[in-house]
């Protein structure tokens, strides 16, 4: 995504290398702010028009206010009214059935600003603005100033398809000057840069067509076994495509002296589902966790009380990932996707809390291996409510009746 026009490549390097003189120049945090900002703007500006921008920097001078003024006085209530503002934001953006009852009758006001504002990026800028009005009303913000919150929400190596990272860890990469250790970092990143760049360019291309379209092997295999070979290739398509992308943002924020978490760790190798999603879109993962999975849990206990705890559990593992689904995308198929691994944590968390505690040979090397290719194949055939919309999945799912 950032590597495949070579202007950009020339724009990134510069950047880098400007950034890194500035820093053995001053250790002065403003000056590295307005250097990154510079940045940021300039690489943006070749995927999104200077509208985008000014309205996200307008959007995040509000933002910024509001985190402030709970870092100043927590208010669960103001708090509330914050993150309902960005979301209906987001949502009125991003979803075309919400447009078409609300915009049309009386939002119409927000045409201009908001609709007009381009997509790239929302999704994990919605992240970081929710990271930072929750974590601004428990007063766990250290050292706020509005240009590091900027770059934290504008950070162009992550800004379009993550890690999703913390302000504290970026303001702190932002201000860090141990130049040895900012020196192993670049030579770490050139690395993660090349080996992202081997996934997505050199991977990618040979799988991605019978990945995203299984009548390409219908000439050679029948219907069913063309979905499931497809589905299998999909798997590796996405896994190499995501963390491939998730290498080069990781490596560039590494040639730039930031430190930003781990998005991916063999996350196939996960012998049950919760475990894949522990290893999978790490930071993702975390913060469904922290901002949905753990509050719903929270809500539920004091609406039904804590002795139900299990059906308590499950309804939650389906509503947080009803809310992953949507994240990814408004259409009903992203539901289902959603749906799928809600149902199948659900089964996972009966089966350790009540079945396999049972068996003695759940360590045996056969078990284990057994659990990673049921993993495997559950993840695997979910995709394919990831990749078809609900009319071509109507038409697989013919195939299979």
């Amino acid at each position: 995504m950032l590597f495949d026009n070579y202007l950009i490549f020339i724009y990134i390097l510069t950047v880098v290398l400007v950034y890194n003189g500035v820093k053995r120049i001053t250790q002065n945090v403003l000056i590295r702010n307005l250097v990154i900002l510079a940045s940021n703007v300039l690489i943006l500006l070749f995927f999104v028009k200077e509208h985008t921008i000014i309205v996200l920097a307008v959007f995040s001078i509000v933002v910024y206010g509001v985190g402030i003024a709970l870092q100043k006085q927590a208010s669960v209530f103001k708090l509330g009214l914050a993150l309902a503002f960005v979301i209906s934001l987001f949502i009125i953006r991003n979803y075309t059935l919400v447009q078409e009852i609300f915009i049309e009758s009386f939002l119409s006001f927000l045409n201009v600003p908001i609709l007009s504002v381009q997509k790239i990026g929302l999704s994990y800028m919605l992240f970081r603005y929710i990271h930072w009005l929750v974590e601004s009303n428990k007063g766990t913000i250290h050292k706020p100033d509005f240009l590091s919150f900027v770059n934290y929400i504008l950070f162009f190596p992550s800004v379009l398809a993550g890690p999703i990272d913390t302000f504290n860890n970026f303001r702190f990469w932002v201000g860090n000057s141990r130049f040895q250790y900012q020196k192993s970092l670049f030579f770490a990143g050139i690395t993660r840069i090349f080996l992202g760049a081997f996934k997505t360019i050199g991977l990618v291309p040979l799988i991605i067509a019978y990945a995203t379209d299984y009548k390409l092997l219908l000439a050679d295999f029948p219907h069913i076994a063309a979905v499931s070979l497809s589905l299998l290739a999909y798997s590796t398509y996405i896994f190499l495509d995501f963390s491939g992308y998730s290498d080069i943002a990781i490596g560039t924020a590494y040639m730039l002296g930031i430190k930003t978490p781990e998005n991916f760790n063999s996350p196939y190798a996960s012998q049950n589902l919760a475990e894949f999603w522990r290893r999978w879109h790490i930071t993702f993962s975390l913060f469904l966790r922290m901002y949905v999975f753990k509050p719903s849990i929270r809500l539920y206990n004091r609406i039904l009380g804590t002795k139900h705890k299990l059906p308590i559990t499950v309804l939650c593992y389906l509503s947080t990932f009803v809310v992953c689904g949507l994240w990814h995308g408004s259409s009903l198929n992203f539901v289902y996707w959603g749906l799928w691994h809600g149902v199948g944590l659900a089964l996972n968390k009966v089966w350790t809390t009540y079945i396999s505690p049972n068996f003695s040979f759940q360590n045996s090397p056969v078990y284990q291996a057994l659990s990673i290719c049921i993993t495997f194949l559950y993840v695997s055939f979910g995709w394919v409510f990831f990749h078809y919309n609900t009319a071509q999945l109507a038409e697989i799912a013919h195939l299979f009746i």
